[in-house]
Formats: C-alpha cells, structure tokens, sequence
C-alpha cells in the first residue's frame, strides 16, 4: 500500500482536516508582516524645530526659519542661522523675510524635527528621527527583514523533517511573538531591526512548515485546493493590513493590531495534530496508526481493523545535491534561467509593493486595490498556464513582458508628472507580478529532474530572497537619484526576463522527468511524450526491425521526439559520470 491510498479508508478530506486546516490558514491570515513597513515606515513631512517659534503656527514658522529648496519647497533638513532669541513676537507675526535677511545669511542642519500629522500620528520615521541623512535607514529596515526570513527558510525545512511539523511551528511561532514584541515596543532603531529580523525568521519558517502540513494532512485529490486556500489567505493578510493601518495610524498601536493575533494562533497551534507522513516516514508507527484511526473516526471512514503503518511502502526523498545541477551544460543553463526568473519575479513584486507608499493618491486605497488583486492574479495565472495554446513557457514570457511593460509606460507618466497614470501603472505592474511568481514557480519545479528537484527549487528561491532584500532599495532610495529609476531598472530586468524564459522548453503535457539524463535530454514540444530511459534508447539504437499485421517494418522503441538523440556510449559516459557523483 502506499502512503496516497490511505485516504481512501480515512477521507481525502473531511471535518478532521478541515479543523486542522482552519487552524493553520488562520495563521497564514497573519502570518507574513513583510509589507507593514509601508505603513509603518512611511514618511511624514517634517521640518526643522526651533524652540523660539514652537508657539507659532507651522505656516509661521516655515516662513520665519525655513529656507527653500532647489525645486522651490520648503526644506527639510536645513533652517536659517539666526538668532532667534532677538526677536519679539510682534517681530514675528509681522515678519517679512526679505526685510529681515539678505543674501548673507547663511543656513544650518536641523538638530530636531517637527512632523506635521497630516496622515499618521506616528511612524519610525518620527520614532526614530530616521529623516535627512538618516533616511537610509528606512529601506534598510526591510532589507534586515528579508535576510531574517532568508535565515528561517534556510532552517525551517531540515528542521521540520528532524523534529516534526507541529514543534516546529510552535518554536517559529514563539520566535516570531518575540521579534513582534522587540520590534514594537522597541526604545531605539537597533532593537527595532533586531526585532524585525527575528520576526522575518520566525514568519518564513513557520508559514513554510504550516504550508508543507496543511498538504501532508489532504488526501491528493485535495492538495491543490488547499495549497490554492493557503495562498488566498496569505493574499487576505495583504487585504486586511490597509484597513488596521487606515482605523489607527499610530505605529505602535498598528503593529500591535496586525501582528499580535499571532500570539492566540500560538495557542491555538498547541491543539495541531503533527504530520500523519512524517510520523509514518520517521518510524513513528503507533502515533501514525492512531492518528489514521482518529481521523477515520472524526471522518466518517472505513479504516480497517487490522489496518497498520508498517505496510506503507517506503517512499525515499529526493537527496540530490544542488551541485549536480551545475555539472550539467543543459541542466545548468536552465538552472540559471530559473534563478534569475525568480529573483526578476521577486524583485518586481516586492519592489512594486513597497514603493505603494510613494504613489500619488490615498496610500491605504492604492495598498488596498493592490492587495485585493492578487487573489484574481493568481487563478488568472493558473488557467493561462494551463492553457495549451500558451502553455507554460509562454505563460511566463507574457506575463514578464506585460509586468514589464507597465514598469516602463511608467516612466513617461513620472516626466509628465501623470500621477493617477503612474499609480495606475505601478498596481496593474505588480498583479502582474504576481502572475510571474506563480508561472515560475510551476515552470521551474517542472524543469528540474525529481533527484534533484528539492534543492533546485530550494536554490532559485535562495536568488529570490537575494531580490526581496534589494528589493526596499529600489523605489524611493533610486527616485531620489533620478525619479522614473526606479521603473527603468524594473523595466529593464523584467524585458530580459521575458526573453530569457523564452530558452526554456515548454512543460505542459509533458511527464516529470525523474533523472537527470532525462533532464538534460528533454527538449520540450507541443504534444505529449512518454520519456524514454538511456537504457530504453541504448535498445531502440541496436533493437531489429518488428513487422506489423500489415507487413511494414518499425523500429522498436523509438526515440521520443522530445528529447536528443544521442550515442549510446555517450549516454553510458553520462550514466557513469552521474554514478560517480
């Protein structure tokens, strides 16, 4: 019997999976925070404090002690150096500026900063006085974040397969509870981004391991479903952000709301059953059996009486090295492909998300459109690449040029100053987005042969984590510079993307190939072919001719046309090398 058919007896899906799914999903609801710093971190308008005007109104004030900058706006880092302990209050409110200075006076950095309330009460950005020559360390604070979640991805899945799925959770969930707590209630920049990258590690690892258990627990009739479920609750966290920032724009009390439901899932995670596969896996049979027996009573199932563990067969997991990937030239080509197809993916899609503070129009509206797109995003994708006419390979090359595209339309949009066309732009660029990340994914984990297939997905999603930490330095870090920068380079990396996918072979209709001699082989097409073996086609190449009923004559075990025909000697060389590997 194998590990799938015990879910015939036990129910591919009923009220005990749908407890325990429920559990998990509403974790994923709150689970990634990563996109909270564009509430949390945006930017307040700010002016130089100096304590002899502070009774004054701040139109007063500006006129009074603060010069203008070369664009004509008021300044925000610099005032005038005067001595305004020599004026009287009639001085002030009759205060003519050209009366008062000539070309000689000269100005001074701020020491303090007043911050006008005119959208939040209270950012890290007045917390922290993150303003003027400190303002880098706003991006930075995401960048730390993706390194901590770049860190729990990394340990998430060993540890999940030595320890469980249920402990490891409780362990990342605790992890994560703890950044939240130093992260919100933190007295200075460095404990806020101590805490930040705590929390990074603590939501990847956790929401990587619910995501494996909420499938492990399914019957695979279900598994698509619910990991389709675990992403539209994901997309729901991205939804529900704008609307807690939107009720209370007090940094503090924001993150307190969005994140600290995280300490009741805590609870509520204890009561999770542990992976029914993993126990099976691990040799845990006793706990296996009366999981089983539990869900089939819960279920509704018919589990036999005599029914035991022991006589699913052992089914071993791919051990394969990353490194084989880049023994091979065709393998390596098509794993450097998919390494930059997803670290252009992620950086369209993180640096889209985190520059919606920096659009023209209403920041929580914008995020809130944005968000809401995502789910529509990804069935969209899923039935384009499922599509024949499109397929997988140009699934991707569409959805690339179109995201792409929309970057690049936005950069007439910023020099005629068109901001409802530039925010138009950027979220329709970002659904898009969307749709690359999805596309890659399914392409690339049908790319890779099935030895090697965990560490290939594992290493491109390393490139990824690579673009999410770079991705909090493209939007507004680069507009300063140059403002349309930022959709140039996005529009750039996201044209050569599309082109790029273009050299890898269509996948759709095609079996997964199992080796990596079948990898390096397959050439993709239109129709679906049986992949054929070395040793299969070392016997089509010496096999004699067979004679059909009508008398014709056929080779037996044709090559598959989806694949190069080689040598036998050079295909037992490759098995050789494969086997010393």
């Amino acid at each position: 019997m194998k590990y799938d058919d015990v879910y015939d007896f036990v129910g591919q899906v009923g009220v005990f999976q749908v407890c325990a799914s429920s559990c998990l999903l509403l974790y994923c609801l709150f689970a990634l925070d990563s996109m909270t710093m564009i509430f949390a971190g945006a930017d307040m308008p700010h002016f130089c404090q100096v304590e002899e005007l502070e009774n004054l109104s701040y139109d007063l004030q500006k006129l009074i002690a603060i010069p203008l900058d070369g664009s004509g706006a008021v300044s925000s880092c610099e005032m005038f150096n005067l001595d305004y302990s020599n004026y009287s209050m009639e001085d002030y409110l009759t205060w003519n500026r050209t009366l008062m200075m000539d070309n000689n006076t000269g100005v001074v950095p701020c020491s303090k900063w007043i911050y006008e309330q005119v959208v939040f009460v209270s950012t890290i950005v007045s917390r922290f006085g993150l303003v003027c020559e400190w303002s880098f360390l706003i991006p930075l604070v995401s960048t730390v974040y993706m390194a901590g979640s770049l860190v729990g991805g990394a340990i998430g899945g060993p540890l999940s397969d030595r320890i469980g799925r249920k402990p490891t959770i409780l362990v990342f969930l605790s992890v994560k509870v703890i950044g939240v707590f130093l992260s919100t209630f933190s007295p200075n920049y460095v404990v806020f981004i101590v805490g930040r990258s705590i929390m990074g590690a603590g939501s990847i690892g956790c929401y990587n391991t619910c995501y494996v258990l909420t499938m492990e627990l399914v019957g695979p009739k279900y598994r698509s479903l619910m990991g389709g479920s675990v992403q539209v609750a994901t997309s729901l966290c991205f939804v529900l952000q704008p609307l807690i920032a939107y009720l209370d724009r007090h940094d503090v009390r924001y993150q307190m709301a969005a994140l600290a439901p995280n300490a009741v899932v805590l609870l509520i995670a204890l009561e999770v059953c542990e992976s029914p596969r993993w126990l099976v896996v691990t040799g845990r049979h006793d706990n296996a059996e009366k999981l089983f027996r539990q869900m089939s009573l819960v279920n509704g199932g018919s589990l036999p009486p005599d029914f035991s563990t022991k006589s699913i067969e052992n089914e071993e997991n791919s051990t394969g090295s990353c490194l084989l990937l880049f023994r091979f030239p065709v393998l390596r080509l098509r794993t450097i492909l998919c390494a930059y197809l997803c670290f252009t993916s992620n950086l369209l899609y993180f640096s889209l998300s985190l520059n919606t503070g920096a659009l023209h129009g209403d920041i929580f509206f914008n995020a809130l459109v944005s968000a809401s797109l995502e789910v529509p995003s990804i069935v969209v994708c899923i039935f384009l690449v499922e599509w024949k006419f499109l397929g997988r390979r140009f699934s991707t090359f569409l959805t690339f040029f179109l995201s792409s595209a929309s970057c690049l339309l936005c950069i007439p949009m910023v020099l005629m100053d068109i901001g409802v066309g530039e925010t138009a732009l950027s979220i329709v660029g970002k659904s898009l987005a969307v749709m690359t990340y999805t596309a890659v994914f399914i392409l690339s984990s049908e790319i890779f042969p099935t030895e090697v297939r965990n560490a290939g997905i594992g290493l491109i999603q390393v490139f990824g984590g690579v673009a999410n930490m770079a991705a909090s330095f493209i939007g507004e870090p680069m507009s300063q510079v140059w403002r349309p920068l930022p959709y140039v380079v996005l529009g750039a990396t996201g044209s050569l993307a599309a082109v790029s996918s273009l050299l890898l072979p269509e996948t759709l209709g095609h079996p997964l190939p199992d080796t990596i001699e079948q990898a390096e082989q397959f050439k993709g097409g239109k129709t679906r072919r049986p992949l054929t073996t070395s040793v299969d086609r070392c016997r089509s190449d010496t096999a004699e001719p067979t004679a059909d009923d009508d008398g014709s004559t056929e080779e037996a075990g044709k090559v598959n046309p989806g694949f190069s025909d080689e040598e036998p000697r050079a295909i037992r060389n490759r098995q050789n090398e494969i086997s010393k590997l």
